[in-house]
């Protein structure tokens, strides 16, 4: 009986270092991963060439507006497919040129413009051109990162307003589809970012729920196929028919 115990001991004892061997593998691998700010710092020096991104504003789980894009750099080509309940257009952005046709209404033409500085449109390319986890940085602190298969996942659940600034400070995120989030409240913010161990932004998801003149609404936002868009051109066909409101505007 002696020795029986002494077995038992031995065993849970055995069983005890392993459990405890467990937990420290299992810290050292937490304790290995990079912090936020070292993965948002890193990864917003990624030079991406192209990208796909889609938003969507929505009330009572009805769409109320949304929208498409797809964007290639060298040169910079836009398309964007946008839809409200009111309106619908298709617009391509190609350097300084913006091409934009309009559904609903009297004319089915491409109109052409020029691209000015201060133009919403033309804030989307500098933006692109630029990055888009800057805005993050100065929040990293409230990221939480772990380990996503070969990737790190940062995540982020709450409604810190610095986050609510950092989302809406970029007009590559709200200026296509058109939504005024300067003036809302926002409720509760979602944030998922996924990061490559070569510190390569592979997809941005962003989930926001706030009020609009005391109405609940909802913002999705997802940035994915990044560097998997083929080259993008304007349609000559496009490019052909389109109005020069430019040349109409100085006769």
């Amino acid at each position: 009986m002696k020795f029986k115990h002494q077995n038992i001991i031995i065993t849970v004892l055995l069983a005890l270092l392993f459990l405890t061997a467990c937990s420290k593998t299992g810290s050292n691998k937490t304790a290995n991963l990079p912090t936020a700010k070292t993965i948002l710092t890193k990864a917003e020096k990624d030079n991406f060439n192209s990208m796909h991104a889609s938003w969507n504003e929505s009330a009572n789980q009805k769409t109320q507006q949304k929208a498409e894009a797809q964007y290639t750099k060298n040169p910079t080509v836009i398309y964007a497919n946008v839809s409200s309940n009111s309106n619908h257009y298709q617009m391509w952005i190609e350097g300084k040129n913006n091409y934009i046709k309009m559904k609903g209404t009297n004319s089915q033409h491409w109109f052409k413009t020029k691209l000015s500085k201060t133009s919403a449109y033309g804030a989307i390319t500098d933006s692109l051109n630029g990055s888009l986890l800057m805005p993050f940085i100065p929040t990293a602190k409230s990221f939480k990162v772990k380990q996503n298969g070969k990737d790190y996942l940062l995540t982020y659940k709450g409604n810190n307003k610095k986050i609510w600034n950092a989302i809406i400070s970029d007009s590559a995120f709200t200026a296509l589809i058109g939504i005024d989030l300067d003036n809302v409240k926002p409720i509760k913010n979602d944030i998922q970012i996924n990061v490559d161990q070569n510190y390569h932004i592979k997809k941005v998801n962003i989930d926001s729920t706030y009020k609009d003149d005391g109405q609940k609404k909802n913002f999705t936002m997802q940035i994915d196929q990044i560097n998997q868009v083929k080259k993008l051109t304007v349609p000559a066909s496009v490019k052909k028919s389109a109005v020069d409101l430019g040349k109409l505007n100085t006769k």
